[in-house]
Formats: C-alpha cells, structure tokens, sequence
C-alpha cells in the first residue's frame, strides 16, 4: 500500500488556514480525479476541496470544526498504485481555480457525468450545510438557517438563499450550481434550449476565479429542475422569480436563454447589465430541425449529429457524454416548449422591444459567431445603436465554447461593480 499524507491545501490566495466543515468522501471509500473529498470555510465563504488525481481515503487527521493551518496533515491517502499527485507542491493548489480558462470543452462538459440530484442541506451529524456569510445574515435577521432551504452544492444554504428568505420570496424551484465569492458581484447564467446549467460550467469557473459571485441555473423541463415549461412564458416566468430588485445581477443568457433574461429583466427589474449569447428572439431564422430534433431526441446518433451544429468542439463530447444527454432529452420534456417557441421553420418569439428598451436603462452586450448554424447572426446588427455588439469570427453558436477567454474577458467587463 502506497501511503501519502495529504496536506491542507492553500483554496485561495490569502488563504492561510481554514475549517473543517465535513468530509465528503468516508474513510475507507476509494475515489477518482475530481471527486470532492472535504470541505473547509473561511471567514467568507466554503470551498470544495476536489481530490486531483484517483485513491482511497485511508484516515482522516482533522474532523469537523477544526482549524487547520495551510500544509498542516489532514489525512492518509492510499494511492493505489497510481500517479502521486499528492506530495508535490500542494501548498498551491486551488482546486478547480487553477484550471486554464480554455481548458478543454470536454472536460468542463463531463461534468454533466459528475452531477448530483439536489440534497438537502444538512451535513454530518444533522448540521446543515452552510457558508459563513449566510450563517451571520441568518443570524442577524433572527432566521433560523435549518428553515432555510439550500440552492447551492450539495444542497448548501448560500447568501442569496437566506436573502431570499428575509424578503419573503418564494424559494427558488430552479436547481442551480455556483462558483466564486459570495461577497463579489452577483452574476446569473441562464443556458439555452435543450441545455442546461452544466453548459456553462467553463465559464462559470472562470467568473468565479475573477471573484464573482456566480449561480447557473437549470431552466423548467431542463436539468435537474423538476418544473415543466410548456411555453416561453414559464420560463420568463420562472427567471422572474430569480430576480430581486434590491439586489441587481449581472445578467448572461444563452440563446433561448438569452430571449427570457430579455424578457424577464423588461418585466421584472432586478438587473444591472445584460450579456446575450447568441440571443435568440430577434428574427424569424432558426434551425427547425435541431429544435424539433432535440425535443424529440430520436436517437443516440441523432443527438450526436444535431450538437455538433452547436460548436466544433461538440466532435470532443465522449460517446458516454452524448449518450447521457439523449437520455435526459428522450424523456420528451420540451416537446410543447418546442412548439411554442418555433413553428413551420420559423421563430416565433420576439423581444426586439423589450431589449430596444432595456439598452436605454442598463449596459447591454452580445456576443455572436459568424459561423452559427442555429440562429441568423446578422439580427443582431438592427436593435439598438446602445448594444456593444462583439462578432466571433469563424465561432459557432456557442461562443464561449469557441473562444472561452475571449468570452470571459468579455463578460467580465460587462459586470459592474457590486
């Protein structure tokens, strides 16, 4: 047995010691790359811990509600016979934020093999699951945090949850994941037709490396979100319900995506900016046949062919990947949100005044690739002369796919100061 100890691990960079708030993976249990072993707060925020290679937890050294110092032991690992990626300089590792933002669009997808069903929010031993800063507003509001349900990971009760219950909001329905600091700029993802909250997890990560406050949401009949959309307007709708006024987000929609934020920040508020991908709602063009085909979702094959019209780099998605995509899309959840958004090959939602407005009030950003196979680029030209509009050669309609760190140094400077 090859024996490694594990040390504790520097989660940002002034980071010097951190408390142990529960151990995900139990002592015994082996594990592979990416799996999630302990979770530890700081005085702001709770970070996730990801093993970077695969083993076996033999012991573990510090239990809950320890402070441990950055380096200091935390358990034994068992290497199986594997790579030690252990005991070389973990003093700066950081987890998933030392990733490159272009990292390959494969990995950052896969995570979609890797995702949980919501949970509830209690850890070991009944203690619910949550960060430091929604402990304290909890506190000071006088709200019990095990009232509170939990959006975040794992099913963890986040600033944005317990503000929510002090408004007196109806808890979100949506499932949703986050990213970066709980006390930096709030910024809202919302994916496009057929896809869900895992499509930006890319781009979620790299947000939350610049120290932004990000959540991805799955939209009803997508995801894990257990709600079923029929038409457009119950995924405004549903988006609507995201949004508090008192606390504006920067707002970034994708696609189908993209045409609900429109619609929701015109109806609702609550946004400080908006950045559309590829925004659909603005002409009659659309692909028919991948709308129709997603809905449906005949075939493994079939779904395969029709993601490549995404983006090139959907040629990377492993054959397990698409498989389980046609899975979740077989169910036929979006056969009536299908037809309510396209008919007779053409669009028949349309935002064109709601964003025309909503340029006046707040700073609007698109992003486009020329080579979109979906939707008509070129009807973005025509809105308003307020968008900043930035064209992608040669990108498809996943733009941020195409040219993540283009993307994200776009987005980044459309997010305004919290």
């Amino acid at each position: 047995m090859s024996t490694v100890m594990l040390k504790m691990p520097r989660l940002g960079e002034t980071m010097e010691e951190g408390t142990v708030s529960e151990w995900l993976v139990p002592e015994g249990q082996a594990f592979e790359r990416g799996t999630p072993l302990v979770e530890f707060e700081t005085d702001k925020t709770a970070v996730e811990f990801p093993a970077l290679g695969s083993g076996r937890l033999v012991r573990t050294l510090v239990t809950q509600g320890d402070l441990v110092q950055v380096g200091d032991p935390i358990a034994e690992i068992d290497l199986m016979g594997g790579e030690d990626w252990v005991s070389g300089g973990q003093e700066n590792q950081s987890a998933a934020s030392d990733e490159p933002e272009d990292a390959g669009i494969e990995e950052a997808t896969d995570a979609h093999k890797h995702a949980k069903p919501p949970m509830t929010s209690s850890g070991q031993e009944g203690r619910v699951r949550a960060t430091p800063l929604a402990r304290r507003a909890a506190n000071r509001a006088g709200v019990s945090i095990e009232t509170v349900p939990g959006t975040g990971r794992r099913g963890r009760v986040e600033l944005s949850d317990v503000e929510r219950s002090i408004a007196g909001s109806v808890v979100s329905a949506l499932a949703a994941e986050s990213w970066g600091s709980e006390t930096g700029s709030p910024v809202l993802l919302v994916h496009g037709f057929a896809g869900d909250r895992q499509t930006f997890d890319q781009l979620g990560r790299a947000l939350g490396r610049a120290q932004l406050s990000v959540r991805a949401i799955d939209l009803p009949s997508h995801g894990e979100t257990e709600a079923e959309a029929q038409s457009f307007d119950d995924l405004v709708d549903a988006l609507c319900g995201e949004l508090n006024p008192s606390r504006p987000v920067a707002l970034v929609g994708h696609s189908l995506g993209a045409a609900a934020a429109i619609a929701a920040a015109h109806r609702k508020g609550g946004v400080s900016s908006l950045t559309l991908i590829a925004p659909a709602g603005l002409g009659l063009h659309i692909d028919a046949e991948f709308v129709s085909g997603m809905a449906r979702a005949d075939s493994v094959g079939a779904v395969g062919h029709l993601l490549r019209r995404l983006s090139s780099r959907a040629d990377a998605f492993s054959p397990a990947l698409v498989t389980q995509i046609h899975a979740a899309l077989s169910r036929g959840r979006l056969l009536r949100l299908a037809d309510d958004i396209c008919r007779e090959g053409r669009q028949l939602v349309n935002v064109r005044s709601a964003l025309a407005s909503l340029a006046n009030q707040i700073p609007v950003r698109i992003l486009v690739g020329t080579e979109d196979r979906i939707l008509n680029w070129r009807d973005t030209l025509d809105v308003s002369p307020a968008i900043a509009l930035h064209v992608f050669p040669g990108a498809g309609h996943m733009p941020h796919w195409d040219a993540p760190a283009e993307a994200v140094a776009i987005i980044k400077k459309g997010v305004p100061d919290d």
